[in-house]
């Protein structure tokens, strides 16, 4: 049997950091509700363009479907790309297809440019 799969690294016991709670009548640029993948994307990103952020949610940072899921970077969408230019038309259909095929490279060059301990091998996908 394989040993890739017998201990994989999303299953490991992480440590949450603690964070305080702002202090009262402090105030934030931006409040995003949701600490996953999504919530901390956005909050990275509204960060470096200067505004002051706080992310909340009700448990640990990452915990939910973000931190609990099987470890897979696939570029794309539900829909096939035909499906996207038919319902969207040509011009948005074909930028949803663009921005959807980039995904997963913005994911690898965040791990790169921010100098995370994420280990990862980018063998290609399937998509049927």
């Amino acid at each position: 049997m394989a040993t890739a799969f017998s201990d994989p690294i999303w299953r490991k016991p992480q440590t949450a950091s603690t964070f305080q709670s702002l202090p009262n009548g402090e105030r934030v640029d931006l409040a995003i509700v949701g600490g996953g993948i999504m919530g901390l994307s956005t909050a990275l990103h509204a960060a470096r363009l200067g505004l002051s952020v706080q992310v909340l949610d009700a448990g640990e940072i990452g915990q939910g479907a973000s931190g609990l899921n099987g470890g897979q970077v696939i570029p794309g969408l539900k829909y096939d790309p035909e499906w996207l230019l038919e319902h969207f038309g040509p011009e948005r259909g074909e930028a949803l297809v663009n921005f959807a095929a980039s995904t997963a490279d913005a994911v690898f060059e965040l791990i790169r440019d921010e100098k995370l301990a994420v280990p990862f091998v980018r063998n290609g996908w399937i998509q049927a």
